[in-house]
């Protein structure tokens, strides 16, 4: 609902402020608005996740939970948490989300709970890295797009977005992406000599030792070349033309 709204006010903006342009198109101004629908119901989706999981470890009761399975969706897995309640009454009830990689059995979690909820929630956002990461991401990128196509249907300046997406991905995203193969395939190479993992094919700690080696130099050379500062001259027009003038008189005072 709300993505529909944000879309038929963002097609009024365009209409109004470009009905009298000769290029106007109906045609252009519906496919301009589908891309902002699908945009738009991701936004408004992901609002509401990280929306409702603030909310929830603010104002709404919280509880000390105990992952004790698995519950099997497909290709992804719910941790199943039990907790007391009020009433001391003990739950047993899967977190709201599955994942490829869900949380290890008998680990503590904070979760939200409300009476006759059929799940609860995961406060304990750092025990799901991968789960609050990506829907952090995901969350920044439709914000960044949201407020760019809100800027556009005004007709103001959207060129400053494009240089905080641009920074985002260079000097956080990018660095953050080779960080994280980095201390994962480290992982595996860790486990396996710890004994935690001596199942591990031999390949695949090659494949590991690989990366880690290559990755390594490889983000200390791109933070280097992020962060250095060169010190090149480039010489100005107006310079250019000084030079020029002075050489210009000069010839004249040589006697011919």
């Amino acid at each position: 609902m709300y993505a529909l709204i944000f879309t038929l006010f963002i097609l009024i903006v365009l209409y109004v402020r470009k009905k009298e342009n000769p290029n106007f198109s109906f045609k252009n101004l519906l496919f301009f608005g589908l891309i902002v629908w699908i945009i738009s119901l991701f936004f408004f989706w992901l609002s509401g996740l990280v929306g409702s999981s603030v909310y929830a470890s603010l104002f709404e009761k919280n509880y000390e939970a105990k992952v004790i399975s698995h519950q099997t969706l497909n290709d992804t897995k719910k941790a199943v948490v039990e907790f007391k309640n009020d009433q001391n009454k003990t739950l047993v009830l899967p977190l709201n989300y599955g994942s490829s990689d869900p949380i290890a059995i008998g680990t503590i979690l904070k979760v939200s709970y409300k009476n006759g909820d059929q799940q609860v929630k995961n406060l304990s956002f750092w025990e799901d890295k991968t789960t609050t990461f990506i829907v952090l991401i995901f969350f920044i990128i439709f914000s960044f797009a949201i407020l760019g196509i809100t800027l556009y249907a005004f007709g103001r300046d959207i060129s400053f977005i494009w240089k905080i997406v641009i920074g985002f991905v260079m000097y956080i995203l990018f660095p953050a992406a080779m960080l994280g193969f980095i201390v994962a395939m480290s992982w595996v190479i860790w486990e396996y000599f710890d004994g935690k993992r001596d199942d591990t094919p031999i390949w695949v700690l090659g494949v590991c030792s690989l990366f880690v080696t290559i990755l390594i130099p490889a983000l200390i050379g791109y933070i280097k070349m992020l962060f250095e500062k060169n010190d090149i001259k480039i010489e100005e027009n107006s310079n250019s033309k000084r030079i020029k003038a002075r050489l210009s008189k000069f010839n004249k005072r040589i006697p011919k």
